[in-house]
């Protein structure tokens, strides 16, 4: 099947209210199969099962009769048994997943967008397989790349092309809303204010990555009066240079503020090696500190060695993950092994 499938006008037509564009719709997909095995001395020791995630995304671009760029799209996402449920139920299909409006002018554009703008959920450090947060998740519960993105909830961004990437500032009015209600209706959140603002890019360098980021919420703990607040205030920065075969790099994230428990600093570093044009494999190391203490319990630790072979059509993956002191408690250590399979479409 080729990587795309193209909807013409015609039908398009048929499902926009708005009026059909010569532009053409897109569509692509994925699917994600796995298995996962858990075992070590903490509470929640000795798990294993079957898990999957499938994705389509839906968009469109072109240009406006003003001349001027666009582009627009959603996506729907069903992680495990998710369905379909009532309007602002967790277990809708498109929950936590992103829909965007965007226009560009020339190396600037200007979105209206939940979940699909540049944030600060995002790094440098190559990987053969998952993050420590999606194939050790329930075990390494401290580790945190996202630096509390605000990025889950609707705003505002505008985003310019500048030296080898782009420079990005999302603002968001109430952090939380991620548009549960239906298109006529609105409710207060829980959330005031946020902003981000992200660089990533190569600096004009061929091979090299550099992103650097801070973000800054707040919510307000009673709803109504908005007299009491808590707020939290992240950095992330990172690096990574690709040698041909071989890629190194490096991530860190420091949280800090009254909507965690502590401030904490994740670092992290890895390495990849491609062996082949189908066989990869990589290693990596990350650590998460509470600055806010000394005790021997205050760093947890995740070591991982991973490996990949793309068979065409279907990826392979194989994750392992060592982890000690799970979410900074003494003898809360894991084995995870990790296995995927999947396809994009």
């Amino acid at each position: 099947m080729k990587n795309k499938l193209l909807i013409t006008s015609a039908l398009v037509s048929g499902l926009v209210a708005f009026g059909a564009q010569a532009d053409e719709t897109k569509i692509t997909g994925d699917y994600k199969l796995s298995y996962k095995m858990a075992s070590g001395v903490g509470a929640a020791a000795g798990e294993q099962g079957f898990g999957r995630e499938t994705q389509i995304n839906v968009s469109k671009s072109g240009e406006l009769n003003n001349g001027l760029a666009y582009s627009t799209g959603f996506s729907f996402e069903s992680d495990g048994g998710d369905t379909a449920g009532a309007s602002g139920a967790t277990n809708v299909v498109m929950s936590g997943e992103g829909v965007w409006l965007g226009v560009t002018s020339g190396d600037t554009t200007i979105m209206l967008a939940q979940d699909k703008a540049p944030n600060m959920d995002t790094d440098a450090v190559p990987r053969v397989g998952e993050v420590a947060s999606t194939g050790a998740s329930t075990q390494a519960t401290k580790y945190s790349r996202d630096a509390g993105s605000i990025y889950g909830s609707f705003g505002v961004a505008v985003s310019q092309k500048v030296a080898g990437g782009a420079l990005t500032l999302n603002y968001v009015p109430q952090v939380g809303d991620t548009g549960s209600n239906n298109n006529d209706a609105a409710s207060d959140q829980t959330g005031k204010g946020g902003y981000e603002i992200l660089y990533k890019g190569s600096l004009g360098v061929e091979g090299l990555t550099v992103y650097a980021g801070m973000n800054e919420r707040d919510l307000r703990q009673t709803i109504g009066d908005g007299t009491e607040r808590s707020s939290q205030t992240n950095s992330a920065y990172g690096a990574s240079y690709n040698f041909g075969q071989f890629a190194v790099g490096f991530g860190i994230t420091n949280e800090e503020g009254s909507l965690i428990s502590s401030e904490q600093k994740l670092t992290e570093v890895g390495a990849t090696f491609a062996a082949s044009d189908n066989v990869s494999v990589g290693i990596g190391y990350a650590e998460t500190k509470d600055e806010g203490t000394t005790a021997s319990t205050n760093k947890e630790e995740v070591t991982y060695a991973q490996v990949g072979y793309n068979l065409g059509g279907v990826k392979l993956q194989a994750s392992y993950y060592d982890i000690q002191n799970g979410g900074w408690t003494a003898g809360n250590d894991y084995d995870v092994l990790l296995l995927r399979a999947g396809a994009a479409f």
